[in-house]
């Protein structure tokens, strides 16, 4: 049976069929299940965990008489089903929704991708974990498994296993889960609100400091939340950049900036160019200068104005790798700006090996020139790195007329902050680049 969609979540029978499907789709989905609904039955064969959002489920399974039996209730928030994940041994036991549930679906594929996605460190010490509780949970000897509700047990489980008291503490994880559960709902939303298209550009005009005319915007996104109102990155990049969604989310981007460039050639504003943020994530992806070449075709755009601002830490993880993709782009037309130069790594390398048009200084230094000796020193220092490699920059955050004079003077082109404007709609964005173009 295929699911019917209900607000922003999906609704499925008690359909073996159905659930199977679903199952095995390979990403985290969240589906509305009817009271009665049978999640899984023992001796079956799957390959997906199960957490609550609401309601609560009985597990079922049998007495030492093979007779089955009531075993307990899973309420909001709890995981059930998990050895899943890890093993291909079949259920144990049966899981019946007791009221109309949203639940969760971890596939074990998606628990793969997110692995994948990790730091090496991290994903070894999770995959030890899953096998310490692979071994505590199915290959102890039988003498204790039958002894688990006796007083003896973790004592001969600190004796089979060689371990220590702390090793076996249990700590309160009620924060990661709570942690884990808020960010499988804003995944959630994300997908929902890229389908929607609820993603939109504000932008920010880039002055030329010596002019004070526009040269071009940042398009920072936004979430048009159908609840929520205007929502800020912060509170959704995160989550995005874990889950990857963030790739599609730049891609959209991409795609505005491309669709604003015709509203600029309206006002006269042929010159002007755009700067799209570029996670490093992207850096992961075979096809992404292919991709965003598509893009930039699709809307007969000149990639020459669009800028694709990365940060130093995407070069860094596989920076062989970082130069081929940008080679690739540069190629492609577009131009590179580097993001919040000075930091992160900060290195003279990055300069000869990357191909980068513009470094951009970042706010915190901008904002300190008057009132620290070191940031006046930094910013000069990024300047004249700047004029040595002929790259333009931008300077940051700039909110009061010393810091525009110290810029021109130290030799920064192109400047941007709430002193000229805050982040702008597209609409009035344009309004601003045509009263200046005046």
């Amino acid at each position: 049976m295929t699911p019917s969609e209900s607000k922003t979540k999906a609704t499925l029978s008690d359909s073996h069929d159905s659930l199977l499907a679903h199952e095995s789709a390979g990403l985290i989905q969240r589906y509305v299940f009817p009271k009665g609904t049978v999640l899984f039955r023992k001796g079956e064969l799957r390959q997906c965990a199960y957490l609550i959002d609401r309601g609560s489920v009985s597990i079922t399974g049998n007495d030492e008489g093979g007779e089955d039996k009531f075993l307990c209730h899973i309420g909001e928030g709890e995981i059930f089903g998990e050895m899943a994940l890890v093993d291909d041994t079949p259920r144990t036991a049966t899981a019946i929704t007791d009221t109309e549930c949203e639940i969760f679906i971890i596939p074990r594929d998606a628990l793969q991708n997110r692995l994948q996605g990790l730091d090496p460190i991290v994903t070894l010490l999770i995959s030890l974990l899953i096998e310490r509780y692979r071994l505590t949970r199915i290959h102890l000897p039988e003498s204790l498994r039958q002894d688990k509700d006796s007083d003896q047990f973790m004592n001969k489980l600190k004796r089979y296993h060689h371990i220590t008291e702390n090793s076996l503490k249990i700590h309160d994880i009620s924060t990661q889960k709570d942690n884990a559960l808020r960010e499988l709902k804003i995944e959630q939303e994300l997908r929902k609100g890229l389908e929607r298209r609820e993603f939109i550009p504000f932008l920010q005009p880039i002055i030329d400091l010596k002019t004070r005319r526009v040269k071009g915007f940042e398009a920072l996104i936004r979430w048009q939340h159908p609840e929520k109102g205007l929502v800020f990155p912060d509170q959704f990049i995160p989550a995005a950049e874990h889950t990857n969604v963030v790739q599609q989310l730049d891609r959209l981007m991409l795609e505005k900036a491309c669709e604003t460039l015709p509203l600029l050639d309206e006002i006269g504003g042929h010159d002007m160019f755009i700067s799209v943020n570029m996670s490093g994530i992207n850096f992961n992806t075979q096809d992404i200068v292919q991709s965003m070449s598509n893009v930039v075709k699709r809307y007969n755009a000149n990639p020459r104005r669009l800028k694709l601002e990365i940060t130093e830490s995407a070069l860094i993880d596989d920076p062989a790798h970082a130069a081929e993709v940008l080679q690739g782009l540069k190629e492609a037309g577009f131009m590179i700006a580097l993001d919040d130069f000075g930091t992160g790594y900060s290195s003279l390398g990055y300069l000869h090996r990357f191909t980068i048009d513009v470094i951009k200084i970042d706010r915190s230094f901008v904002s300190r020139l008057h009132d620290n000796e070191k940031s006046m020193e930094i910013v000069s220092a990024i300047i004249g790195l700047a004029k040595t490699f002929h790259l333009g920059t931008i300077a940051e955050g700039i909110e009061q007329e010393p810091d525009i004079e110290t810029l021109c003077n130290l030799g920064c082109t192109l400047g941007q902050g709430y002193f000229f404007s805050k982040p702008l709609p597209v609409k009035d964005a344009v309004a601003y680049a045509a009263k200046d173009n005046v």
